[in-house]
């Protein structure tokens, strides 16, 4: 901090953020990707997944005190767990490259917002203590919408510099 009270550099602490919330997606591409090799992300859900994610939502189901919410996970989901499993891991993927590397970052953003919004609904019935992360990201991809956090250390910042200098 300066001598006056003010942030150093507050668009770089953002892109900061905004880094680190996109890895944390981007891990989607590691942990529920194909990989083809054991390196090359393939952007489809790997069997691992796809058998995880059921047992995941069962036990969302059974604790989560919302009935219109549980009929949704118990009648819809679950019995379609492979197409759910498959935008889960696209969608997550996707966030993560954006926030990453801060292309289409406010995209990205909501992207992400509605992929933590939907997880937070479904893990409802979790102790008020496990939401905390989720709530946390919430809160930040709402700051990187509105902050435009893709135009400090984003392809974003790039990408509105070449088209302003074509239309010069």
């Amino acid at each position: 901090m300066k001598s006056d009270g003010a942030m150093r550099h507050p668009g770089q602490w953002l892109a900061v953020l905004r880094i680190a919330t996109g890895v944390w997606f981007i891990k989607a591409i590691w942990t529920k990707w194909v990989l083809l090799g054991g390196i090359l992300p393939v952007p489809m859900a790997s069997q691992r997944w796809i058998e995880t994610m059921p047992k995941i939502l069962e036990g969302y189901a059974e604790i989560n005190p919302l009935a219109w919410l549980r009929s949704i996970l118990q009648h819809s989901v679950i019995p379609n767990v492979e197409i759910f499993a498959h935008l889960t891991a696209i969608g997550e993927g996707l966030v993560g490259i954006g926030l990453t590397l801060g292309l289409l970052t406010r995209t990205s953003a909501v992207g992400g917002f509605f992929l933590l919004l939907i997880y937070e609904f479904g893990a409802m019935g979790l102790p008020f203590s496990r939401h905390g992360l989720r709530f946390l990201m919430l809160v930040a991809v709402v700051a990187f919408f509105f902050a435009r956090a893709g135009a400090v250390w984003g392809c974003d910042a790039w990408l509105s510099r070449r088209s302003t200098a074509r239309l010069l």
